[in-house]
C-alpha cells in the first residue's frame, strides 16, 4: 500500500515521527512490508515543524501523482498560524479522493481537509479545545468532538494528539490486519483503540464574547452553581425576558443556560472525582443535584464514562 505523509510548514514533528515509525514496525512485524510510505510537502521544500525541526521530504505533490492513503500531522500549538496555508493543499486532496484515495488527519489537521471542502456533509473530529473554532469555520461538517476516530466516505479524523496513536493503529489494522495491529501495540506498549475523547476535554466556557450582561450571569452562576437554580428565576433576576434571555445566552457562549449550568457542575463533580475521596452521593449534592441516579447518568452521557470509571482513571495520589 503506497502511504503518502502529507508534511505541511508549522505541523507537528511527533506526529510525523509516530507515522513514521508506527509504519515501519509494522513492516517489521508482517509476513511481507505491507506500507510504502513517502514523505511529500507542497513545493518539495523541508518543512519547519512546531518544535523546531525542519523535516526533509522526497517529492513535492505534484510528484505524487496517486497514493492510496494520504497521512496528515496535526498543528496543535500552530494552528491559527498555519491555517492561511490551509487552501493551497485543496486541489491535490481533492484530485487524490477522486482516484480513490483515503485522507486522513491527525488531531488538528481536520482543518485541512476540511478547507479542502471535502468534509462538507461528512462527520468528523478533531482536537476538543478547537472544536468551538471548527464549527464556527465549517457548519457544513458534522462535527462530534467526543469521538477519537470518525470515518466516512473514505475521510478519517482523528481527536486530540495522543489520538494519533489510536488512528494508526486503526489504519494498521484495517490496511494490513488485526493481527498486526495487535502485534504493534503489545510491542509499543499502546492500548487498543480508544472510542471518545470527552473524558479529557476541559470543556471551554467563552467569555469574550463582548456581551455584558450575558457576562454577568456567567459569573452569577459560576458563583451560586451548587445552589438550587431556575433559569426563569435567573432570567428575572438579571431583567431579562425568558424567551429573549434563553436566545441572547445562547448566542453569546454556544451553550443554552442549562446546558451552560450543567458544565459547570460537571466540571467540579470531575475535580472532585479526581482529588477527594467524597461519595458519589456526597458530590452529588455538592454540585447543585438531588438523585445520584440522575446524576451518575447525566455524567456518563456528557463525559462518556460513568463516575466511577472516571475516578479509578484520575484519581490523585491521596494520603
Amino acid at each position: 500500500m503506497h502511504i503518502t505523509l502529507l508534511l505541511a510548514d508549522q505541523c507537528s514533528a511527533a506526529n510525523a515521527t509516530l507515522a513514521v515509525e508506527m509504519l515501519s514496525a509494522a513492516n517489521l512485524f508482517a509476513d511481507k512490508p505491507a506500507f510504502e510510505v513517502v514523505l511529500a510537502s507542497l513545493d518539495g521544500q523541508a518543512v519547519a515543524t512546531w518544535g523546531g525541526q525542519r523535516l526533509q521530504v522526497q517529492y513535492s505533490l505534484a510528484q505524487v501523482v496517486r497514493t492510496d492513503l494520504v497521512l496528515i500531522p496535526g498543528f496543535l500549538f500552530t494552528l491559527k498560524q498555519a491555517l492561511p496555508t490551509f487552501a493551497a493543499y485543496g486541489p491535490w486532496l481533492r484530485e487524490q479522493h477522486g482516484q480513490g484515495a483515503v485522507l486522513a488527519s491527525m488531531c488538528t489537521a481536520a482543518f485541512l481537509l476540511a478547507e479542502s471542502g471535502l468534509l462538507h456533509g461528512a462527520r468528523a473530529t478533531t482536537h476538543w479545545a478547537f472544536a468551538a473554532l471548527f464549527r464556527r469555520r465549517y457548519a457544513q461538517v458534522s462535527l462530534d468532538d467526543a469521538q477519537i476516530l470518525c470515518e466516512e466516505n473514505r475521510l478519517i479524523t482523528c481527536g486530540g494528539a495522543t489520538a494519533a496513536m489510536d488512528l494508526m493503529l486503526h489504519l494498521i489494522r484495517r490496511f494490513g490486519s488485526p493481527e498486526l495491529a495487535h502485534t504493534c501495540s503489545k510491542y509499543l506498549l499502546i492500548d487498543n483503540v480508544r472510542t471518545e475523547q470527552s473524558v479529557y476535554a476541559l470543556w471551554s466556557l467563552p467569555k469574550s464574547h463582548g456581551d455584558g450582561e450575558i457576562l454577568r450571569v456567567q459569573h452569577w452562576l459560576e458563583q451560586h452553581f451548587a445552589q438550587p437554580v431556575l433559569i426563569d428565576d435567573v432570567a428575572q433576576r438579571f431583567g431579562f425576558g425568558v424567551r429573549n434571555f434563553k436566545r441572547r445566552f445562547k448566542e453569546a457562549t454556544g451553550y443554552t443556560p442549562i446546558g451552560y449550568l450543567q458544565t459547570l457542575r460537571l466540571e467540579r463533580a470531575k475535580q472532585m472525582l479526581e482529588s477527594t475521596r467524597m461519595t458519589l452521593d456526597s458530590i452529588t449534592y455538592a454540585v447543585g443535584y438531588e438523585d445520584s441516579n440522575s446524576f451518575r447518568r447525566l455524567f456518563q452521557q456528557r463525559v462518556g464514562m460513568l463516575p466511577a470509571a472516571y475516578r479509578k482513571r484520575f484519581l490523585s495520589a491521596l494520603p
